[in-house]
């Protein structure tokens, strides 16, 4: 329930401090500068801070009073007798209402404890509680007020009338802190503005100094880029460079050569296949024993016809005429004219093959002694790396600037936070 505490008693307190703050600005503005801000802001928290401080201080004392006084009136009311006539039913309804209105004070009075600090947080922290815990107390025993004082009136009255005196004690304790909510709000958000833009232009001389380190990085990388690329083209054009390219593709030539002889070598045997199949089944579920050397070159055939040594085929011819690979009259013909074209041109293919051999290896050998190929490929693989790391710095150098302008508009927005809480606080300062 509402209070109808009367506030005249303080009326000229009020008119002051709304004065104090919010009267006419005779004086013109005054322009500080950002870096004075902090010590202009600790200079009026500790002049306003100061002056509520020093009205709770003493206050504090009155609010001990006036619990004193509520504890006397309440020992007054609960020892009371009734003086006059009154029906017994009555007395008995008034002493039970009088001892709920004890109980419910006493109870009040166990949950006010005045402290001893006097900053804003523990004032209004106190007058919090201590109003919450009237309003409960008022609330639960004025129903038994109105029954008390039928018997015990002035008693009873009295502990009102405390009460009451104690409620405008605690509006009168938090006046100059409700006044001034505004200006103490604006104080705690202004120092922690300036404290947030402390804590950011750390952070903008890293974000600045990294991208300086960062840029200086690129110029060096840039700069070894272009020698490696030179030494690359300088590589490219010497003498050893160009005779290992002319070795390189005179090994591609023979060894394309080589390979055009192993595939005709192949297409030689390749007609026979089916019939080295079926030999190849027989040999391997025992049907048709092969000797080791022939089981050897059967496999040669399939999977390495070059390795395949020619004389095989006279061997093979003698077991396609035994019939052991029962095929037809026409097909045994046929295979058998394969045979001996086998037997005709097999030897002069492989010997033109194997003779391209030893000029491979020469060459291989020959490019085996060329250093370049592996400065080339150090070279390459340098610059390629350079690349990357150019690449992996240019995007760490744009990151780093789209923080700073980040970290840079956050100092902008406290700042322009600031230039609307700072006229709260006083409306003749203005930040240059």
């Amino acid at each position: 329930m509402s209070f109808s505490w009367n506030l005249n008693e303080y009326k000229d307190f009020k008119l002051n401090w709304i004065n104090r703050f919010f009267g006419k600005k005779e004086e013109s503005s005054t322009e500080v500068e950002f870096d004075d801000l902090p010590g202009w802001l600790l200079s009026e928290s500790k002049k306003i801070y100061g002056e509520i401080s020093g009205h709770a201080y003493s206050i504090y004392p009155d609010i001990k009073d006036a619990v004193e006084e509520i504890k006397e009136s309440t020992t007054l009311l609960e020892e009371a007798k009734p003086e006059g006539r009154f029906h017994i039913s009555l007395v008995k309804i008034a002493t039970s209402n009088r001892n709920n209105m004890v109980k419910q004070i006493r109870i009040l009075l166990d949950n006010i404890t005045i402290p001893q600090a006097t900053d804003v947080r523990s004032i209004a922290a106190f007058h919090e509680g201590a109003v919450q815990n009237l309003a409960i107390c008022l609330e639960n025993m004025m129903k038994s007020y109105q029954y008390a004082q039928l018997v015990f009136f002035e008693e009873s009255k009295q502990v009102i009338a405390d009460v009451n005196a104690l409620g405008r004690l605690l509006n009168q304790l938090i006046e100059p802190v409700k006044i001034q909510k505004n200006v103490l709000d604006a104080l705690e958000n202004a120092t922690s503005a300036i404290q947030d833009v402390k804590n950011i232009i750390p952070d903008i001389g890293i974000s600045e100094e990294a991208m300086k380190k960062n840029e200086e990085k690129i110029v060096l990388l840039k700069k070894e880029i272009e020698e490696k690329k030179k030494a690359l083209i300088l590589l490219r054009d010497s003498e050893s460079w160009k005779q290992y390219v002319n070795y390189k593709d005179e090994l591609i030539l023979l060894e394309n050569n080589a390979k055009e002889k192993e595939s005709g070598i192949t297409s030689i045997i390749s007609p026979l296949n089916k019939a080295l199949l079926r030999l190849k089944q027989l040999s391997d579920s025992g049907r048709y024993i092969l000797k080791p050397q022939d089981k050897e070159c059967l496999n040669l055939c399939l999977s390495d016809p070059k390795a395949v040594n020619a004389e095989f085929f006279v061997e093979f011819q003698k077991i396609v005429e035994s019939g052991i690979l029962n095929l037809t009259s026409e097909k045994k013909d046929k295979i058998l004219g394969q045979i001996n074209f086998v037997k005709s041109s097999l030897e002069s293919s492989k010997a033109e093959y194997q003779g391209l051999m030893p000029e491979i290896e020469r060459k291989k050998y020959e490019i085996s002694k060329f250093n370049v190929p592996y400065e080339e490929k150090g070279l390459t693989e340098r610059i390629s790396d350079l690349q990357e790391k150019l690449t992996t710095t240019e995007k760490d150098i744009e990151m780093s600037k789209k923080h700073l302008a980040h970290l840079k508009q956050s100092i902008e927005s406290k700042k322009q936070e600031l230039q609307q809480m700072i006229p709260v606080i006083d409306g003749r300062i203005r930040i240059s």
